[in-house]
């Protein structure tokens, strides 16, 4: 049997069956070489990368149920983020400019914890999940602070993204939370209201952590688990160690939170009366296969600690600019990238950084580290998206499978469009990609060789009817917190420009 290929008759006996190949794309492999294929196929079968090749060849050699021609555009493996609060998202907006960061907590956060249903949560997640999707991020490692996981399951699976949950609030020292006003003798000193449905303490804490690395018995479960704890102060050294050794058990990441403002560091030095990695590794927790969220203040022996022990980074460069903690003057992420220390990128969550958009978190880190260091050349546009790809698929435990466009890798793939001026001209697609389009170009994501998004539409679920239903979730929330939301205080402009 013979069919017709751009007017040629190629025998099928001699062409392999396979479930989808894409055609003639600029494809970005992220593989060891850090191919670039100007007219690239790839070959998918059975939610598995079969071939990454020229498309003159594939073309002649793969039989698909399915083609997508991507038209010239850039396609290349799924974003991964690596720091997020999904459930975040249904009072995204709420917190107004001008409150202190020590008072949002009590004020806002933690009424909205004591106060939202699972429905809500997965309406939260939902909306975080469509978002990440239509712009390029095709799996997130959550920070562990969704009070019902299994509501953020079912919204990842109703949208088809991939994502590594972690267990609620795992923490025994839930006052650590002090924004500094920690003291050797006394701990804590600033008592902060109870989330109601959180751990309160080590033997909650214990009997609640490790839950939702059940899901791993699946190979081929889209939703999967992961350790985490809390961080910035609200873990004991026992809970530490213990986190480590699940973690190291199970064989997948321990991930926390620290350093996030001068705040939080300078309250873990006080506890410690060191700086705190060097403590975290001096009791056997710092590790290949932790990761760190925000990471922004670090001592010289702590980013040597850190190439030394391996762990990872989750950079989310747009919560600390949003909140004023100076990771992007002070931060050594950059630094660290240069002297062999895996960073990946986060988008932290609604009112951190308000949008789930690794490129515009890759495109913060390169512009301000280059201005921070004065230097054009510190980081490149290549350097960026190894972040966001090999960087997060390492800092979330799955290298193996995710993070480059290789043989046996999962198909988590996003092909772009060159309908989209913000590309144009054709000239270098991939620094065009990073500086100009991001994810305005973002056309169609394939996750687990399935296509999720296709030129722009969702294929398995109704957007508008759901995004309707977020809408509602988050008003009829706000209602009962009985919270109005609130403009910003300005000081009167007159007041400062005479």
């Amino acid at each position: 049997m013979a069919i017709r290929n751009r007017g040629k008759l190629v025998m099928t006996s001699q062409m392999r069956n396979v479930d989808m190949l894409v055609r003639h794309g600029y494809v970005i492999t992220m593989d060891a070489e850090r191919r670039i294929i100007s007219d690239g196929a790839i070959a998918i079968l059975d939610r598995r990368i079969v071939e990454v090749g020229e498309d003159s060849d594939l073309s002649k050699r793969y039989l698909p149920k399915r083609t997508i021609d991507a038209g010239g555009a850039p396609v290349h493996p799924g974003l991964i983020e690596c720091h997020m609060h999904a459930s975040f998202q249904t009072y995204r907006g709420v917190i107004p400019d001008h409150i202190p960061e020590d008072e949002v907590f009590d004020a806002i956060e933690l009424v909205v914890y004591n106060t939202v249903t699972d429905e809500e949560e997965y309406l939260g997640v939902l909306l975080a999940s469509i978002e990440m999707v239509r712009n390029g991020t095709t799996c997130f490692l959550e920070a562990g602070t969704i009070l019902e996981p299994d509501a953020a399951a079912r919204a990842a699976q109703t949208v088809g993204i991939r994502a590594i949950l972690g267990d609620a609030f795992i923490w025994d020292r839930p006052a650590g939370l002090a924004q500094g006003k920690e003291t050797p003798d006394q701990g804590p000193t600033r008592i902060k209201g109870a989330i109601e449905r959180a751990p309160r303490n080590l033997e909650e804490a214990l009997a609640s952590m490790g839950g939702q690395v059940r899901r791993n018995s699946d190979p081929n479960a889209l939703v999967t688990g992961h350790i985490a704890l809390l961080g910035l102060g609200t873990a004991s050294e026992e809970l530490l160690i213990e986190a480590k050794r699940q973690a190291d058990a199970a064989g997948v990441v321990l991930n926390m939170h620290h350093a996030y403002s001068p705040a939080d560091t300078a309250a873990d030095q006080v506890r410690y009366g060191m700086d705190p990695l060097l403590h975290l590794a001096n009791i056997g927790v710092l590790g290949r296969n932790v990761t760190l969220g925000h990471a922004n203040h670090l001592t010289d022996a702590e980013t040597e600690v850190l190439i030394e022990l391996g762990a990872s980074l989750a950079w989310a460069p747009g919560a600390s600019m949003m909140w004023g903690h100076g990771s992007t003057l002070h931060g050594r992420h950059a630094e660290l990238w240069r002297r062999g220390a895996n960073i990946s990128l986060g988008s932290d969550s609604a009112n951190w950084s308000n949008v789930f958009d690794l490129f515009r978190q890759a495109n913060l880190a390169l512009l301000t580290a280059r201005e921070a260091h004065q230097d054009r050349n510190y980081l490149h546009a290549e350097d960026v998206l190894e972040m966001a790809t090999l960087g997060g698929a390492r800092a979330c435990g799955m290298e193996d499978r995710i993070g480059s466009l290789e043989v046996g890798k999962r198909a988590d793939i996003v092909i772009h469009s060159l309908r989209r001026t913000e590309l144009l001209p054709v000239t270098d697609l991939l620094r065009n990609l990073m500086y100009s389009s991001g994810s305005k170009s973002v056309d169609t994501v394939i996750i687990d060789g399935k296509v999720i998004l296709d030129r722009g539409e969702f294929q398995h679920f109704d957007e508008q009817a759901l995004l309707a239903q977020v809408n509602a979730g988050s008003k009829a929330m706000l209602k009962r917190m009985g919270h109005e939301v609130a403009r910003n205080k300005r000081p009167t402009p007159g007041s400062i420009r005479k």
